[in-house]
């Protein structure tokens, strides 16, 4: 079963340009099919076990993690934890913020924080289609400040990631909400960085010093239905994403695809109650490339108004990101230089929201 699409012109892959790292992703795309996923080819993991005391049991999920990142970098997950209502409720306040005014959307527009925190507007961010365009969608992203840290010794001394949310006055309510969602988001996170350390073979613990005060960031998208056609928008260009991985609440539209190691692309639906995870750039420097940073995008050809939630988890932004020795095996070299993760967000940030540099409509807000 498949449908078939238009590509993006220009789909990159290892050594993407807007990468200061560079080499993440797969191989150049060379069809225009797209191919409905099954569980077979994205797994679905009950990862229920990683909560138990029992380490046999733990370890049973991380042997399931390992195959996926190796193999495919994405997986849904069940039994996580997190209540349904709350993961609701971040859709139902995020679509009465884009039901707001463009005015006032734009009072906490992103380009005006140097660390990329506010409202994107549609068009104002991601690789240009054929008319100049940038990607079809709408977002708020919201993450790591000095209200959220949960680190009594947290002082902030990355450069690159420093200040704080801006929130919509309009919306009282708002920030009470998906500050509780962060904070959630964050603490299952932790657990789950645990049972990737065992997939990788390390302790349990290894990740846990660079885990105190996560640079983690979230958004809240909107993805107005597109028209197919060639060189038409993209909801969301093709791309990895810079963090440890990423935990996506995908809503009810299937418009998410990701890209094989065979070059093409697979549609991966959303299935109720689960959430869809990825490796990120952070995952795949430090394990030398043993795991996948998948590049995946967003066609919503579905007629529907599309809305989804992305929680990147990251390492603390001061915590630099280089390849564990442990993993630096079989007569291998290390693969990846030596960056921070705050460096690594904020260039990638600072690519993808270029675009806005040219647009005029937008400019005229930036202060």
């Amino acid at each position: 079963m498949g449908y078939t699409d238009v590509l993006p012109p220009q789909t990159f892959a290892w050594g993407e340009s807007t990468k200061a790292s560079g080499s993440f992703g797969t191989i150049p795309t060379e069809t225009n099919d797209s191919i409905l996923a099954d569980f077979n080819s994205i797994p679905l993991i009950d990862i229920s076990a990683i909560f138990s005391a029992c380490l046999s049991e733990r370890r049973a999920v991380a042997a399931q993690l390992r195959e996926a990142c190796i193999n495919v970098g994405f997986f849904y997950v069940k039994g996580h934890g997190v209540p349904q209502d709350l993961v609701d409720g971040v859709f139902e306040w995020g679509k009465k913020f884009f039901d707001l005014p463009f005015e006032e959307k734009m009072e906490v527009y992103i380009d005006n924080t140097p660390h990329y925190r506010g409202y994107t507007p549609l068009y104002g961010a991601g690789r240009p289609d054929a008319d100049g365009k940038g990607n079809a969608n709408e977002a708020f992203d919201w993450g790591h400040d000095p209200k959220l840290t949960d680190d009594p010794d947290d002082t902030f001394i990355d450069p690159h990631m420093r200040g704080s949310n801006p929130w919509p006055s309009a919306l009282p309510g708002f920030e009470e909400h998906l500050s509780e969602y962060y904070c959630t988001m964050r603490a299952f996170c932790r657990v789950l960085a645990r049972n990737v350390a065992l997939s990788l073979g390390l302790d349990e613990g290894h990740f846990d010093s660079v885990l105190t005060h996560p640079g983690c960031s979230a958004l809240v998208a909107h993805y107005p239905p597109q028209e197919k056609k060639d060189g038409g928008a993209v909801g969301l260009s093709a791309h990895t994403d810079a963090e440890f991985f990423t935990v996506l609440a995908p809503g009810s539209v299937r418009a998410l695809e990701v890209l094989r190691r065979d070059g093409t692309w697979l549609s991966a639906p959303p299935q109720e109650g689960t959430f869809i995870i990825n490796v990120g750039d952070q995952l795949q420097a430090w394990s030398n490339d043993l795991y996948i940073s998948t590049l995946h995008r967003v066609l919503n050809y579905s007629g529907e108004e599309r809305y989804s939630v992305p929680f990147f988890f990251s390492a603390n932004f001061e915590t630099v990101i280089e390849p564990i020795k442990e993993l630096i095996t079989d007569g291998h070299v290390a693969k990846h230089s030596p960056l921070t993760a705050g460096q690594m967000y904020k260039e990638t940030m600072i690519g993808f929201h270029k675009i806005a540099e040219t647009n005029p409509e937008l400019l005229k807000y930036r202060k």
